[in-house]
């Protein structure tokens, strides 16, 4: 369900700044994740024989996700921190180096995982808001948004691990507000998922528009998002930046 003209107008009349959720919205997140993980094998094979010795590439997959489940739900935020602290296990399990292992061997993943392929539309999209609006990243992922070809669209990011929390924390959407230096009422967050996005950031008083490509129905009794999109051209459309195209005869 999209907004009504005349609400999308209000929220274009009071919003400052618009933050993004990035995995999933802005750009595909397994195809990043699958190119990292694989480089990352590719990298052992050289660098850490013994690991690939013991590990499959998809056992070694797996043993990863088992290590972040395992861990305290006060952890769970800060995906770098994690990633590192099972990579020195993984070492001293194969009689590798830890060292070597968390600092080297994480670049590596972490440089692919920053290889993301955006949306077609996000860098004109955020173009057009960004001179409009103050625009900031919200994220539970480690990808930096700065080390994309998006990045010179955002004024400031403002991922998990920094914020010590998590989305649907209302804490991280506060805390994104004064990184803004607005009130939360004078932002809108936008991203796909209805819990962690838009559920959230309404709990914290800012206005929360979906990212729903794939028309998926409202399943939650709160309160709907102020705004829903198919496609992230939507978004300047709906706030009434810009005039959609005529449609064609």
């Amino acid at each position: 369900m999209n907004a009504h003209p005349a609400a999308a107008a209000r929220i274009q009349a009071r919003v400052r700044c618009i933050t993004f959720d990035l995995d999933d919205t802005l750009w595909p997140v397994m195809p990043a994740i699958h190119r990292a993980e694989a480089r990352f094998y590719e990298w052992l094979q050289g660098h850490a024989p013994q690991v690939c010795e013991c590990y499959t590439p998809q056992a070694l997959i797996d043993a990863r996700s088992r290590f972040m489940q395992a861990a305290p739900a006060s952890e769970r935020h800060d995906l770098t921190r994690l990633r590192k602290r099972w990579l020195r296990a993984l070492a001293l399990e194969t009689g590798s180096s830890p060292a070597r292992l968390e600092s080297e061997g994480f670049e590596v993943f972490w440089e692919a995982r920053n290889e993301v392929d955006p949306d077609p539309e996000a860098a004109s999209v955020l173009e057009t808001l960004s001179r409009h609006f103050r625009i900031g990243a919200v994220s539970n992922g480690n990808a930096d948004v700065f080390r994309t070809s998006l990045g010179p669209y955002f004024d400031f990011a403002l991922p998990a691990a920094e914020a010590g929390t998590a989305k649907p924390d209302p804490a991280i959407f506060r805390a994104a507000a004064r990184r803004a230096g607005v009130r939360p009422e004078s932002m809108l967050h936008i991203g796909d998922d209805a819990v962690c996005d838009v559920l959230g950031a309404r709990n914290a008083g800012l206005h929360a528009g979906w990212f729903n490509p794939g028309t998926e129905p409202w399943a939650h009794r709160e309160a709907r998002p102020d705004i829903t999109f198919g496609r992230l051209g939507q978004i300047p459309v709906r706030l009434g930046l810009i005039r959609p195209a005529p449609l064609r005869p």
